[in-house]
């Protein structure tokens, strides 16, 4: 019994000694390792630093809508979110076991911004090229902690991608930190400016000018600018005032009325071309309307400037004064100025030479009269062309009306006949004589009989 009890003890005796034995040997090994690295053992102790965060905090996109085809830019706002100091605790361990504690105030870290690229759509949205075949911006430079930059992409969408919203993404590389990729939103729509009738009449006067109307309907739902419209005729028969028009600015799904004045050059069928030009962005669009019109003599048509006969005779007595009578309308929806009367014949005395009306408003209606002296005047018909002029009141142009002709006949007066009708009045009294005096013989002969 007491051997048993004498082997146990020295059991215990061996384990301990063996437990102590493993302790003073990873006392040894820390010590060794602490003095061999001591810079290394430091490092693992203290606090790990991370490295800079980088974000994208905005952007925009212009044009707000693409149309297929255009080119635009995606302007980024990148930022350092990292603060502007970073206080570490440290930690360190000597080999006797003493652990040492310290705070260190360190600045943070800048970020190297290596590259930014776009991650395009291929054959939808994708990086303009632009006489390079790079596709990033490289080198951008160290951002310190808390400032931020802005950053321009040129890109481009594609001439036949369809209407719809794309979601390209922008990569940047950070040099000393985590790569950031961030999604932009890119809107496709192909709906135009476009241009529609709004008051066009199917004829119109060939004297006379008239004003037309076109609708001017931007059925975007971004804005454009650098909006005009341009008129013309391609045979040149038409022309106008004015040629072209500014209108500036659309907003979404906004609409103007837009007039120009006609004034036909000659008559027929004529057609009218209309252009609107805008821009989204800096991209520049076209829309056309083609319209045409029926040119007709402005004296049949109760829609311009006339000059209508209201008295004149028949015929007149040489020598007699005769009447003409005019009543001149204005049909048109605008005024005419200078209006004027002028008769066009030569070696015939007409009073007055000229009438002046001078202006008339829309719709007027003014009266003018001419004296005929025909004392000098040939017995037999005469054909008097009597001519309007007039100015339009707005593009200062002068009109003259196909001449309107007024035939009067000139006759001998009454008086002059007289000669003619004696030698009549002679037969007819010498007959009347005969046929009394036989009458007579004849009942002076029955006498005697009886």
């Amino acid at each position: 019994m007491i051997k048993i009890m004498l082997g146990m003890h020295k059991i215990r005796i061996l384990a301990t000694a063996a437990a102590l034995l493993t302790v003073c040997s990873l006392l040894l090994l820390a010590a060794m390792t602490t003095a061999i690295y001591p810079a290394a053992a430091a490092a693992a102790a203290a606090t790990t630093a991370r490295g800079p965060g980088v974000m994208i905090t905005g952007y925009t996109v212009e044009p707000a809508v693409f149309m297929p085809g255009d080119t635009g830019t995606i302007t980024l706002t990148i930022k350092n979110m990292d603060p502007q100091a970073l206080v570490t605790e440290t930690v360190i361990e000597t080999p006797s076991g003493f652990r040492q504690t310290t705070d260190k105030t360190v600045r943070s870290i800048s970020a190297e911004i290596e590259t930014i690229r776009l991650s395009g759509i291929r054959g939808v949205v994708e990086w303009l090229e632009k006489g390079t075949r790079l596709d990033r911006h490289i080198n951008i430079g160290a951002l310190g902690p808390g400032e931020s930059i802005q950053v321009s992409l040129p890109v481009k969408v594609a001439a036949h991608a369809r209407d719809g919203t794309y979601f390209p993404e922008i990569v940047i590389d950070v040099d000393n930190g985590v790569d950031v990729r961030f999604p932009i939103r890119v809107d496709v729509e192909s709906s135009e400016v476009i241009l529609h009738e709004e008051d066009i009449p199917a004829e119109i006067p060939r004297f006379g000018s008239r004003e037309i109307a076109i609708v001017i309907a931007n059925n975007r739902p971004n804005s454009v600018s650098g909006v005009n419209v341009f008129v013309e005729s391609k045979t040149g028969e038409l022309e106008f005032e004015p040629v072209a028009r500014f209108i500036g600015k659309l907003e979404p799904f906004e609409k103007k009325i837009v007039n120009f004045t006609v004034i036909p050059i000659s008559e027929g069928t004529h057609e009218i071309s209309f252009k609107v030009e805008y821009r989204n962005a800096l991209n520049l669009h076209h829309s056309w309307l083609v319209s045409s019109v029926v040119v007709k003599e402005g004296s049949r048509s109760r829609s311009s400037v006339r000059l209508i006969l209201v008295d004149a005779p028949d015929y007149v007595l040489s020598g007699d004064v005769a009447r003409i009578d005019f009543d001149v309308a204005n049909g048109l929806v605008r005024d005419i100025r200078a209006v004027t009367i002028v008769p066009e014949k030569e070696g015939v005395k007409i009073l007055p030479s000229e009438y002046f009306i001078g202006d008339m408003e829309a719709g007027d209606l003014f009266s003018a009269s001419f004296n005929l002296h025909t004392h000098d005047l040939i017995v037999g018909e005469i054909a008097i062309p009597f001519r309007l002029i007039f100015k339009d009141a707005e593009t200062e142009r002068r009109f003259e009306l196909p001449d309107h002709i007024v035939h009067v006949e000139i006759r001998e007066p009454a008086e002059n006949a007289l000669p003619v009708l004696v030698p009549v009045i002679i037969v007819l009294l010498f007959i009347v004589t005969l046929i009394a005096a036989a009458v007579l013989r004849g009942k002076m002969k029955r006498k005697p009989g009886r």
